[in-house]
């Protein structure tokens, strides 16, 4: 936890971020030191903004927990459903003012989302000062400092970031950090950007724990845009 610590207050210090640095680990045994969700159930995203919320100890959920789409996404796999659910969960999703025009577009977006295929039994989540260990770290801020977070890792890399919009928040955020083990940006969801209460510019960076280090000693290195006439 003592590195975890470091890295998020070098950050958040350096920064000036407002929000913590969140931490997530899929795991198959949960560690001691987070708490179940027991039996609650909401959206993903609004679990995650629970820790901004002012929960103060790390918590382990499992795909049971979840009541969209975001289990899978996060590579603790989706429970099962009947068929009413999944219609149910197409009439929310399909149409105007809602997330996809059509089930044709929808199939399109998935097709075309990066796809992890090993799951685990749960995904703990936490402050990432609070987690002795963690896969992928979330800052969200606004975004002049999300891609100061960017440069950092392609001017010591020299590899560009990708980053992925148009679809929900898990979607842009976990696959493509789980695969590639680098660094990725998205802007989130109407509904993520909802239940997260997300100010108009803020958007969100994933950083894969194998990319911390990089990422914190060469927050110096980058350019501040300034140019000598």
């Amino acid at each position: 936890m003592g590195k975890n610590k470091e890295y998020a207050d070098i950050l958040t210090k350096h920064e000036g971020y407002t929000r913590d640095i969140i931490g997530f680990k899929p795991c198959d045994t949960p560690p001691d030191y987070a708490e179940s969700y027991e039996d609650d159930i909401s959206f993903e995203c609004a679990m995650v903004a629970e820790v901004w919320d002012g929960r103060e100890k790390p918590f382990y959920i499992r795909n049971k927990n979840i009541i969209c789409g975001g289990a899978v996404y996060s590579g603790i796999g989706n429970k099962k459903m009947t068929k009413d659910e999944f219609h149910a969960g197409m009439v929310n999703a399909i149409g105007p003012q809602k997330a996809y025009a059509s089930l044709e577009v929808f199939r399109r977006v998935n097709q075309q989302v990066c796809h992890t295929f090993k799951s685990s039994k749960y995904l703990v989540i936490g402050r990432l000062q609070d987690m002795e260990d963690y896969e992928v770290a979330m800052v969200t801020a606004d975004a002049d400092h999300v891609h100061r977070l960017c440069k950092v890792y392609t001017w010591a890399t020299g590899e560009l970031v990708h980053g992925i919009a148009g679809t929900a928040w898990c979607a842009n955020s976990f696959p493509l950090i789980y695969r590639t083990k680098t660094i990725t940006f998205n802007m989130g969801d109407p509904p993520s950007r909802f239940l997260m209460r997300l100010d108009p510019g803020e958007m969100f960076c994933f950083i894969h724990r194998d990319l911390m280090p990089l990422i914190v000693e060469n927050l110096d290195n980058i350019s501040s845009g300034e140019v000598s006439m």
